[in-house]
């Protein structure tokens, strides 16, 4: 007798399932893992940011008048709140949710001995998020910064 087949077995069903659960787990695991990433990158650019941020800043009041600029040997601090204020930056998201704190997120800059016409600046950059915080001392780049 000769037997009609139409359709799959079971086990071949079963199989099928099986490796497309194995294909969406190994999915699911690349892309969050590709998610954590670009959130980290997000932090570490919004450091880079403010450092800039503050560089412009600086440079943009000592032309007009060179109050902000701290005096050798000294330092000066800007909260997140006085950059916004100054309309030089508007608050930073977080991208977990909620937005940087405003006065806990800052930037130090120091001034150490001048060097003919330039100065001698370091920034000290302090990241403040709900999910996250991102220190910087001595501000090189951002990929060195400590994220916690």
């Amino acid at each position: 007798m000769k037997k009609n087949r139409k359709g799959f077995t079971l086990v071949e069903l079963l199989g099928v399932i099986v490796v497309l659960a194995i294909i969406g787990g190994i999915a699911t695991l690349a892309i969050t893992n590709y998610l954590g990433n670009s959130k980290e990158k997000v932090y570490r650019n919004y450091v880079a940011t403010l450092k800039t941020t503050v560089e412009d800043y600086l440079i943009d009041d000592f032309a007009k008048n060179g109050n902000l600029l701290p005096n050798v040997g000294g330092s000066r601090t800007f909260t997140l709140n006085d950059l916004i204020n100054a309309k030089v930056i508007e608050e930073l998201k977080d991208p977990n949710g909620g937005t940087c704190d405003p006065e806990n997120t800052t930037v130090t800059v120091k001034r150490g001995a001048d060097t003919d016409i330039n100065f001698n600046l370091t920034y000290d950059v302090y990241l403040d998020c709900p999910k996250a915080t991102v220190t910087c001392e001595d501000y090189t780049k951002a990929d060195d910064c400590e994220l916690t």
